[in-house]
């Protein structure tokens, strides 16, 4: 994962989750629905494991065919990342809402958007280590 994909990456947070979160506010904007649907899916089930796929498998290198054997191909980090999502969320938002943080948009908004962050911060750790 190079600079650029990071800087993609935080560009599609940042996309969709003004897409899921503003749209609700504005009743002028009911044909949106359906794309604040669409987006926040995207956001909630698949973004957060899409990244945290990065931390435990690097990407494949492709210089003369060898492979890592970390390494996983796209169609894997792709089901691999609907599966961390879908772990890893509604973790996150239920032992927050044990400790006393309100279950609503914004919370689980900004609760994935931590996940989402510290996994970027975690691969560019690994990225300056390495």
């Amino acid at each position: 994962m190079n600079k650029t994909n990071v800087l993609a990456f935080i560009g599609l947070v940042c996309i969709l989750g003004i897409i899921s979160v503003i749209i609700p506010f504005f009743t002028s904007l009911r044909p949106l629905e359906s794309m604040r649907i669409v987006f926040g899916s995207v956001y909630v089930l698949f973004l957060p494991g899409f990244i945290m796929s990065y931390i435990f498998f690097p990407k494949k290198k492709h210089e003369h065919f060898e492979t890592d054997k970390n390494s996983i191909d796209f169609i894997e980090r792709i089901a691999l990342s609907f599966a961390l999502s879908i772990a890893v969320v509604p973790l996150a938002v239920f032992y927050l809402n044990l400790i006393g943080v309100k279950i609503n948009l914004l919370n689980s908004f900004l609760t994935i958007l931590g996940i989402i962050i510290i996994s970027l911060l975690i691969i560019g750790f690994k990225m300056r280590r390495f």
